[in-house]
């Protein structure tokens, strides 16, 4: 089977959206979308997709990852935290001009732009939380298996 694929097992249906249990396999680890799909209480991992196979609870599925989400989850991941560290670093040094406690000020910027780094990683662990128990998902139903 290809790396891409995996099976999962309809847990529950609500509306026209699907829950899915995946088991966790060596490719979690080094997946982007790990965020979005998350250990439920059974320790497998559970995913929200939007139900295009008309599935029923109990059906196994084969799961693809589609390129819907794709980019905004990437830029959540990664691009949010570096700007937001970019920008700490030019705003700190617009306003901090003079060492403070004895501390260099381009000492004094990067730890401001590490914080605010941090930050920005909490407020995107937040955000992928919140979309992981919605429709969002970078992964899509591929077919029904025997």
């Amino acid at each position: 089977m290809d790396e891409s694929f995996e099976i999962g097992v309809i847990v529950d249906l609500e509306d026209n959206v699907a829950e899915i249990e995946l088991l966790e396999n060596d490719h979690c680890h080094s997946c982007g979308a790990r965020m979005i799909c998350r250990p439920g209480d059974s320790g497998k991992r559970v995913l929200k997709l939007t139900n295009t196979l008309n599935v029923k609870i109990g059906d196994r599925i084969l799961i693809e990852q589609s390129d819907k989400n794709q980019l905004k989850l990437a830029f959540m991941q990664y691009g949010f935290p570096l700007l937001g560290f970019l920008i700490a670093i030019i705003i700190s040094g617009i306003f901090i001009k003079m060492p403070f406690a004895g501390i260099p000020t381009e000492v004094l910027q990067f730890i401001i732009a590490v914080l605010v780094l941090i930050l920005a990683g909490l407020l995107t662990r937040i955000w992928a939380t919140k979309k992981a128990a919605t429709d969002f998902s970078v992964f899509s139903m591929k077919e029904i298996c025997q």
